[in-house]
């Protein structure tokens, strides 16, 4: 009885919830997810880059190195979801560990690119790899991969935004360290989702059913 009636507590409550709600595209990612990058607007040799996380949800991303190894062809699996990259000399903004930790600047940016409200960026049309260029040498300098520019217009809008106080930490950005066979790889900034209260409602509803039939076992 006890069983019964946790499923249908359960079942109502969910029901209330999904009435009209569609589900979340993304969900958070974990290490052993395995990716593939498409090539996108942009000449640097860097992004936009498509990425498709296990097949089967996709976002566009930018690199945070210059000099590790990328390709469009092969599988690529997630070491880390992490905050900083690995084994980056101190040269380019890595610790005596190799940790290069994710700028604010750089997590403003991607941050606002992704919610697309990046002022100044042209998601479409003629300007469209121009943006990609200067974003992505934006967030290369924040990151001590190339010389800074402050004539860039992405690094003058990042440290205004840091300077007057309307961004700090780097929010739910994460870098995915990637490799292949082993072989440590590029790596790509992403945004952490967090799980949204429907998913974690499942989860407590789960537990409780687990619960009431340990319950109902032990009676």
């Amino acid at each position: 009885m006890i069983l019964r009636r946790t499923l249908l507590a359960c079942t109502l409550t969910l029901g209330i919830l999904f009435v009209g709600v569609r589900p979340a595209q993304a969900l958070p990612l974990t290490a052993g997810d395995l990716v593939t990058l498409a090539d996108g607007p942009g000449t640097t040799g860097g992004g936009e880059f498509l990425m498709t996380v296990n097949g089967v949800w996709s976002f566009i991303t930018f690199c945070l190195q210059r000099t590790e190894y990328i390709d469009f062809t092969h599988q690529f699996k997630v070491d880390s979801v992490s905050t900083y990259t690995l084994t980056d000399p101190i040269a380019n903004g890595g610790n005596a560990l190799g940790q290069d930790f994710i700028s604010a600047q750089t997590a403003y940016l991607y941050t606002m690119f992704r919610q697309g409200s990046l002022a100044g960026y042209s998601y479409t049309g003629s300007g469209h790899v121009t943006s990609a260029n200067l974003l992505q040498n934006a967030i290369w300098m924040f990151e001590q991969e190339l010389a800074m520019n402050l004539a860039n217009p992405f690094v003058l809008l990042a440290n205004t935004a840091i300077s007057g106080g309307l961004w700090s930490g780097i929010g739910n950005v994460r870098v995915l360290n990637l490799s292949r066979n082993g072989i440590e790889a590029q790596d790509q900034l992403a945004i952490q989702e967090v799980p949204e209260p429907a998913t974690l409602l499942l989860v407590g509803c789960g537990l409780a059913v687990a619960a009431a039939r340990r319950r109902r076992s032990t009676a």
